[in-house]
């Protein structure tokens, strides 16, 4: 009897401990808490890339593609090598094309030649040069060297300045041109003999004026740049 009053009683009581209500602020944060897992994004798997291994087989494919490769060439060789040993000594490779005579190129007969009745290798066809004389015009030659002449005398105020960079770039620039427009105009002129003297004249004082300028020794680089216009006048009286 005593265990059965003492359990009643403990059955009428309020069971807060069981059965306990949630409150506004528990259910705030619940939402709050299930709220990114509700509207997050479901995973998708990314896509597997090609992977490349060095096993076996791959390595056999590769070996067999490089074999397949370097017989082919080796074949093509042979081939060649085959062709120009049946040719006779002096012969070139034989087309025999438009029952020509056979050659390298199946559309120029005769074969090649030099000399003066040639033109790029071969003879030349009926009628007269047309460029027989083409060296003979220096004028565009001659036009060169005067504006190179030009800008090489105008050096003056920059070696006053001592703007030795200057100088020396500007001989460089004049330098390949002068010297292919002087080299032309010394093959036709009636005085071939002196025309290389002075010539080479040139060119010496002007190495001797850049060595000048390289040292930047002001009183040097005027003495021999007066020896440079000294040697380009005597140069230009004779073309």
């Amino acid at each position: 009897l005593g265990w059965s009053r003492d359990h009643a009683q403990r059955s009428a009581r309020p069971q807060f401990y069981r059965h306990r209500a949630l409150t506004p602020a528990s259910t705030a944060m619940l939402s709050l808490v299930a709220a990114p897992v509700a509207f997050s994004p479901v995973a998708v798997p990314a896509p597997r890339t090609a992977v490349r291994t060095n096993c076996p087989i791959m390595a056999e494919r590769g070996e067999s593609r490089r074999q397949f490769f370097t017989k082919a060439g080796a074949a093509v060789f042979g081939a060649v090598l085959a062709d120009s040993a049946s040719a006779k000594a002096g012969q070139f490779g034989k087309i025999g094309i438009f029952d020509m005579e056979d050659l390298s190129s199946p559309y120029v007969p005769g074969g090649p030649k030099a000399g003066a009745d040639a033109t790029f290798g071969y003879a030349k066809s009926e009628g007269p040069m047309l460029a027989k004389d083409y060296k003979l015009d220096v004028s565009r030659e001659k036009a060169a060297f005067l504006e190179s002449s030009k800008r090489i005398s105008s050096l003056q105020p920059k070696i006053d300045s001592k703007t030795w960079w200057f100088v020396r770039d500007e001989m460089r620039n004049q330098a390949y041109n002068m010297r292919s427009s002087m080299l032309a105009m010394n093959d036709v002129n009636p005085d071939k003999a002196a025309a290389e003297k002075a010539y080479k004249k040139y060119w010496s004082k002007v190495e001797q004026f850049d060595l000048a300028c390289a040292k930047k020794e002001s009183a040097l680089a005027n003495q021999k740049y007066a020896e440079v216009l000294e040697a380009l006048k005597a140069y230009s009286a004779l073309v």
